[in-house]
């Protein structure tokens, strides 16, 4: 069951990896809806946000997809739309509980950081191709047209 999604005021967005991939990389499945997601979200000003390991992983994906040079322009410029969020301790201790909760997933630690994180702030919006967000009751643009 997916969680009913943020206020028109709050407006925010997490943004994970596969999404990140997607936008870069033209030849990924999912570019032109991250694209269009992409446009949506600045016009309608929603606040972007993602985490530390986020980051890391994305980075690593980029170097595996697209390069090193597409990798480190990345972490030069491609995180200006996007504010990062400091995880604290008790975000990394519910994130191994959510890994241990869910013996029927295969959730990463990094995803479950994700979700510790949105669960502390209250998000219900995950920006993300990755179907474990929307396994975890999350809202993700996977089957939707006019997402978010």
């Amino acid at each position: 069951m997916e969680r009913v999604g943020q206020s028109i005021v709050e407006r925010r967005v997490f943004v994970d990896t596969s999404a990140i991939l997607a936008i870069v990389d033209s030849l990924d499945r999912h570019h032109a809806q991250a694209m269009e997601i992409m446009g949506r979200c600045a016009n309608e000003q929603y606040t972007l946000l993602t985490t530390r390991f986020v980051v890391v992983e994305t980075h690593a994906g980029l170097l595996r997809a697209v390069g090193f040079h597409e990798a480190r322009a990345f972490l030069q410029n491609g995180m200006e739309e996007i504010a990062e969020v400091l995880t604290e301790e008790s975000d990394y201790r519910r994130a191994k509980e959510i890994v241990f909760q869910h013996k029927d997933k295969d959730y990463s630690l990094c995803d479950a950081i994700s979700f510790a994180v949105m669960d502390r702030l209250n998000l219900s919006l995950a920006f993300a191709f990755d179907d474990h967000f929307r396994q975890y009751g999350l809202s993700t643009p996977i089957g939707q047209t006019n997402w978010p």
